[in-house]
């Protein structure tokens, strides 16, 4: 079969209903949607009913790879999952790293599609051509870290393999997938694999390369990149990973990553290996010092026991915040929950609360809901405990509208932690508070600050974040890049190069993913090009999310405390500093949203998008500009368009 460089050429399609097989080619996707989000969007708009609930059979999974998937030194082997979530009925998504996603395309695949479900356990199979669906009444009930350990004991270490632990099974709302590298999958997708009898699906290659269409081109832009990492300030330097003994830490790269990250492996004293990284490394060690008066090895134990279970670390972390506010007040004790919530911080909570959640006993049916619905299940003094932190995501918020305005929009618009676009601000800014602190070695200065936003967010002005001016046009020019990111897919810890240690005003140069792509590819991108898709896939996943029942501005909101509750501090940025007016430091510690400034922010975000201002509805003109005349006729046919 011929095909594009840089696919494979071919997307599976399994239904695991009657246990059939087939392939389309990747073809009938990639010219307008390119790869990872962008085709896993246009795929569930085909094929998934609007008011199915997530477990379903009909719900898709749909596993993605971009097309610079597989190819060394862009950091682009990431891989998504696509589906419906159950944390709020809506398509979602999540973003994993490691090996599978590289191992999927080198088995001859740019996707793998579930459907339908099994009438007992089973396995998936990928071996190249060699696809089958296989018993797994032994693997029943296996952490999802066992079960990938026995698999790969079984088939071959060669084999890479991803799986759910005991909450994907029950169906627990927040779990999450686990694979090779400790690579894990949030949104509730686990409960999703869960609900169509997948334990796991285990993937081994042919071939280990991807076809290049410049590879002169492709090689001079991985030195590029090289020396663009190598310049400047790493994102690995932002934040220390931990206390704990460094010595213990090595670097994990994933599958073609030309540098790494902060992503590491820590080996504990037990002898357990396993990922340390960012909030899934960090989520219980402040209350496990607290508890124990000292730093031990808790907390990777903890997060260990999290991926083993398979369930999402950030949702247990504000899980445990609300449960700690519930204890303290008396509406929860030990004896009531079965669970030792005067003992938070210790290693017997920990295990307690995330086997009583995983197999949903006792108080842990309850919990295995989510927050929210746990909130809700005991009343409204247990509801005003959640009031001031938990965004609707399920996740406690950070990055913020309080702190920097724009991520409101993000926030807003989307159906889980838009982290991707979360990140193009606050860590530009993490780095520039950095240098303000006195650290000269960073580049990031306020004429930096200002000198990037002009170049990425549309206007100098967008950097100063004493105003709302200019932050509507930053979101869209955020969202467009980020949307066209996640279908090439580039990593989100070394993408964008927005700050330059090789450049004479240190302003990074947003055209290398498109660059990247056209080398890749062999197509006839630019910049603007690229950006195009990203407004495309972007306004698709606008669309789904319209049919499936989002009201438009109505639900383009934040939670209230945004409004009425002072910022108290925020993760990397404890004293809220953001340059002001012409690059002052302003603290914006105490501050709010301010209520009307936003709804005008979202006035102008809507017609920068070409959309109805009093709806948020879409417009028939702005889609069919896009390409997307036909999801136009859809939305106007069930009277969701804004003509």
């Amino acid at each position: 079969m011929t095909h594009s460089k840089g696919y494979a050429g071919s997307i599976l399609r399994v239904n695991l209903s009657d246990g059939s097989n087939n392939k389309v080619p990747t073809e009938d996707y990639e010219d307008l949607f390119l790869g990872g989000r962008g085709i896993a969007a246009k795929v569930y708009w085909d094929e998934v009913p609007p008011r199915i609930d997530a477990f379903d059979p009909e719900n898709r999974l749909i596993f993605i790879t971009g097309p610079v998937a597989g190819v060394p030194g862009f950091a682009g082997s990431r891989w998504q999952v696509c589906g419906k979530s159950p944390i709020h009925d809506r398509f979602s998504y999540c973003n994993l790293g490691g090996s599978w996603g590289a191992e999927l395309k080198f088995a001859g695949y740019d996707g793998l599609v579930v459907y339908g479900k099994a009438d007992r356990p089973v396995y998936l199979l990928v071996d190249g051509e060699r696809v089958e669906i296989r018993e797994a009444t032994h693997l029943t009930g296996m952490g999802a870290i066992s079960c990938r350990e026995r698999l790969k004991e079984e088939l071959g270490r060669a084999f890479r393999v991803v799986t759910v632990g005991a909450a994907g099974e029950s169906r627990v709302v927040f779990a999450s997938l686990v694979a090779d590298n400790d690579s894990t999958g949030s949104s509730g997708l686990g409960a999703v694999m869960g609900s169509k009898n997948l334990k796991a699906i285990a993937v081994r290659g042919t071939r280990r390369k991807v076809d290049v269409d410049d590879v002169e081109k492709a090689r001079k832009l991985r030195e590029r990149l090289r020396l663009e990492l190598k310049s400047r300030f790493a994102f690995d330097q932002i934040i220390l990973p931990s206390l704990l003994n460094p010595d213990r830490m090595k670097k994990d790269v994933c599958y073609g990553c030309s540098s790494g990250c902060m992503r590491l492996t820590y080996r504990a004293m037990s002898g357990i290996t396993g990922k340390f990284m960012c909030q899934a490394g960090l989520f219980y060690e402040v209350r496990a010092k607290r508890y124990y008066g000292e730093l031990n090895e808790v907390p990777f134990e903890a997060t260990k026991l999290c991926d083993d279970y398979g369930v999402d670390t950030h949702a247990i972390e504000t899980m445990i915040m609300w449960l700690s506010r519930c204890y303290q007040t008396k509406l929860l004790t030990d004896e009531l929950t079965g669970i030792p919530l005067s003992k938070i911080g210790s290693k017997e909570f920990i295990e307690t609360l995330l086997s009583r959640v995983s197999h949903r006993d006792g108080f842990g049916d309850v919990l295995a809901n989510g927050t929210h619905k746990a909130a809700e299940t005991l009343g409204s003094e247990a509801q005003e405990l959640i009031t001031d932190y938990l965004t609707k995501t399920g996740y406690n918020s950070i990055y913020g509208a309080r702190l920097y305005i724009t991520t409101g929009l993000f926030y807003a618009m989307e159906p889980r932690l838009p982290i991707q676009q979360l990140h193009e601000i606050s860590v530009l800014n993490m780095l520039w508070a950095m240098r303000a602190a006195g650290m000269e070695n960073i580049q990031v200065t306020s004429e930096v600050m200002r000198a990037v936003a002009k170049r990425f967010w549309g206007s100098e002005i967008a950097a100063d974040f004493s105003t709302y001016e200019g932050k509507a046009l930053a979101a869209a020019k955020i969202q467009d890049r980020q949307y066209a990111k996640e279908c090439l897919v580039l990593c989100d810890f070394l993408w964008p190069i927005s700050h330059s240690g090789l450049s004479e005003d240190h302003v990074g140069d947003p055209t290398l993913e498109s660059q990247v792509c056209a080398a890749v590819t062999g197509r006839d991108i630019d910049e603007r090009g690229l950006y195009k898709i990203g407004e495309r896939v972007f306004n698709l996943q606008r669309a789904i999310h319209i049919r499936e029942g989002h009201k438009g501005r109505e639900d383009d909101c934040l939670e209230e405390f945004n409004f009425t509750v002072p910022l108290k501090g925020d993760f990397g940025n404890p004293g809220c500093i953001v340059p002001g007016k012409d690059g002052e430091i302003l603290s914006r510690k105490g501050m709010v949203v301010e209520r009307e400034k936003f709804e005008q922010m979202k006035d102008e975000f809507y017609q920068i998008r070409g959309w109805d201002v009093p709806t948020g509805f879409q417009k028939r003109a702005k889609l069919e500009e896009l390409g997307l005349g036909e999801i136009a006729e859809t939305l106007a046919g069930e009277g969701l368009l804004a003509e």
